[in-house]
């Protein structure tokens, strides 16, 4: 029965939590394993009785969150923030992974931090002001050259993760 409990999907989980009713326990019980890993998996997906109720509301007021969402866009598309969030993009593409693993490990240096840190900050700076310019051709240009390489590694898999968790957080306030 285990077997099938790690093959239930975040939308099947939904399904028996917000459209059957059902609790940790009936689920377990289903499944046949402990409602402690039941609960885990909702909690890994957000899945609880609030998120629902907010779920709802949003779905019930679309206008308000399309108005939300395009406030957020006019607050962060400002040529003011270039530097603040080419900072936090790099801090959370870059930075707060394996590049700091290296670095705690004494692989790279305080200075080959520095150098990687500032090469990706004005980088990432270059890609927002060509976007807030409305350089579309020459981000279009630049995506034709860099598409070649990199072919042979591994597909992108967005990591909406963190993001997922900062707005859980959100929520909670």
């Amino acid at each position: 029965m285990e077997y099938q409990w790690d093959r239930v999907t975040e939308e099947e989980l939904k399904h028996l939590y917000y459209e059957e009713g059902k609790t940790d326990r009936e689920i377990a019980e289903r499944f046949g394993v402990s409602m402690g890993k039941v609960a885990y998996k909702r909690r890994k997906y957000g899945i609880s009785i609030k998120n629902m109720i907010y779920q709802q509301f949003m779905d019930e007021n679309p206008e308000l969150f399309a108005q939300l969402n395009e406030n957020s866009r006019e607050r962060l598309l400002r040529r003011e923030n270039i530097d603040a969030i080419s900072k936090a993009v790099t801090h959370y593409a870059f930075r707060n992974g394996p590049v700091e693993d290296m670095h705690a490990n004494g692989q790279l240096s305080q200075q080959d931090m520095k150098t990687l840190n500032k090469y990706m900050v004005n980088r990432i700076a270059g890609l927002l002001s060509a976007a807030m310019d409305g350089s579309w051709l020459q981000l279009e240009q630049l995506f034709s050259y860099y598409r070649f390489f990199g072919g042979d590694w591994d597909a992108a898999e967005p990591d909406m993760g963190e993001m997922k968790l900062l707005m859980e957080r959100l929520k909670k306030l």
